[in-house]
């Protein structure tokens, strides 16, 4: 019932401006701009199409320049001396128009992608960073691969299948609506006509098939998702799925979500590309009718021509426009899901603009001498009712070894966790010296700390970054990384057995070493 709920509500609730909350003044600024652009090119493709018309007039019947008082004042202001020139000059500035509605045409296109695609970088960005900057604690309910799914699928998703789709839309909103204003000065009722037929199957398709969008974006979300984490736990989990011969599990079941995600993914390409056919149809078809019908009304060659050629050069400019307007409208609503996702991850997190998380600095070790000490600590899992730990009072004093000893779930891995800084206490206190363990001072304590994890963690990387972990190139002292590896008894191993010794890669997880 909730998945339904929450379903009815994304499709009450659909508006395709609210993914503006996710961008920042300046990139709202750098939108107004594009938009600016595109009016400007919708504009230019109309007057380029209305060139047509008077050069086609000329051409057929030169002496129209003694009847239209545009056409005298330019041949006189010119001072053309015959016909033919002034006709081949008037050629160039309408060719020179066209070129100058595609140049226009082509920087907007330019910038529209550039916008995006720079956004797509700025996404991903944010939402890396506010996952990073969220506590140990939010990562507990959270499935990694979905996390990494959103910040490089979904992100990705949301550029090539929203906003690219949504300033096309706009882009060509504006050709439709300048070229349409244009046949109208012209013709009325035979635009009128035009209009019906080019855009109401359009609509009928859109309205019959936009509850259905909505659905199946909804679902793309869930099926992508499965898909991630079937991967991700498969190749995380080789060695015991090739020792216990468990492959065909994770085979199927990613195999059921890939089919699904596909068909999905065919259903909502083939509702956007489906009037395309029968609307060339109609175009075209409705060329013949044209002049068939100005030949019926006793239209001369010298009129019927000049008024074919402009309606074949509108529709040759109209016919790609609304197609892409309605695909474009189509992923705009198929993947609105995705807005509505990325923007929930975004929110509940520091919002800023990374310029890259602040790098590698030494910080002063909170100071420890005496002891650390827990008083009255309770810990509760987020959504858990019951508490982990409850009343938690010990003291571990300075130069001391100390076991946690239990069964599995007592607590043990969340109280070195709260020790760690890692977690939080629900109530209660951590006090290092009688220094009460906060924010501000969490980050201080944990240089006095070492950590040996239950499940290690190796990147795929040399033994120096490994050791180093997380320190920049720069920054790393080599002195120290040989001192850690000759404590931890690996010096002889990595400088006589590994064959770049500390600049050796290890592997994902360090699948190239010994256990």
């Amino acid at each position: 019932m909730k998945k339904v709920h929450s379903l009815q509500s994304f499709l009450r609730e659909f508006s395709p401006l609210s993914f503006l909350q996710i961008f920042t003044t300046q990139e709202k600024r750098q939108m107004f701009i594009l938009l600016f652009l595109m009016i400007l090119m919708g504009l230019f493709q109309a007057i380029g199409v209305a060139s047509i018309l008077p050069f086609m007039n000329l051409v057929l019947n030169p002496e129209m320049v003694e009847t239209n008082q545009w056409l005298k004042w330019f041949y006189r202001w010119g001072n053309f001396q015959n016909l033919q020139s002034f006709v081949i000059t008037v050629g160039f500035i309408t060719l020179g128009i066209i070129i100058l509605a595609n140049a226009i045409s082509a920087l907007t296109v330019w910038m529209r992608l550039r916008f995006t695609w720079r956004n797509n970088h700025l996404l991903s960005q944010k939402l890396l960073y506010s996952y990073l900057s969220r506590p140990y604690s939010f990562f507990l309910n959270r499935n990694s691969a979905d996390l990494g799914k959103n910040v490089l699928s979904e992100v990705q998703q949301l550029t090539n299948g929203f906003l690219i789709p949504f300033f096309t839309l706009i882009s060509d909103l504006f050709v439709v609506l300048f070229v349409l204003l244009l046949l109208f000065f012209v013709n009325p009722s035979t635009t009128l006509v035009t209009l019906l037929l080019l855009g109401v199957p359009y609509f009928i398709v859109y309205w019959l098939n936009r509850r259905r969008l909505g659905i199946t974006g909804v679902q793309r979300i869930r099926t992508n998702r499965e898909r991630y984490t079937s991967v991700n736990e498969a190749f995380g989990g080789i060695k015991d799925l090739k020792l216990m011969g468990r492959e065909s599990y994770y085979f199927k079941k990613f195999s059921s979500a890939s089919h699904l995600f596909s068909n999905l993914m065919i259903s909502h390409s083939l509702i956007g590309s489906l009037p395309r056919f029968a609307l060339e149809t109609i175009a075209f078809g409705g060329i013949i009718v044209l002049v068939l019908y100005l030949l019926r009304t006793g239209g001369s060659a010298g009129e019927i021509i000049p008024m074919v050629s402009l309606y074949a050069f509108a529709g040759y400019r109209l016919m790609p426009a609304l197609q892409q307007f309605f695909l474009s409208l189509t992923q705009v609503r198929f993947n609105y899901p995705t807005v509505l996702k990325v923007t929930e991850e975004l929110s509940g997190a520091e919002q800023v603009v990374p310029e890259g998380i602040q790098n590698f600095v030494d910080k002063p070790p909170l100071p420890f001498q005496k002891e650390i000490r827990l008083e009255r600590v309770n810990f509760y899992y987020p959504e858990v009712k019951e508490p982990v730990l409850r009343d938690i009072s010990l003291t571990i004093p300075w130069r001391t070894s100390v076991a946690f000893v239990g069964p599995t779930g007592s607590g043990k891995t969340t109280t070195v966790d709260l020790i760690l800084g890692l977690l939080d206490p629900t109530s209660g206190e951590i006090l290092i010296d009688g220094i009460p363990l906060t924010n501000g001072n969490k980050t201080n304590w944990q240089e006095n700390l070492g950590y040996v994890p239950q499940q290690i963690f190796l990147s795929d990387d040399s033994i120096t970054h490994n050791i180093a972990f997380g320190i920049p190139e720069q920054k790393i002292d080599h002195q120290a990384v040989k001192f850690a590896a000759q404590t931890a008894g690996i010096h002889d191993f990595v400088i006589n057995e590994l064959p770049n010794g500390y600049q050796t890669i290890v592997g994902e997880r360090g699948i190239r070493l010994s256990g």
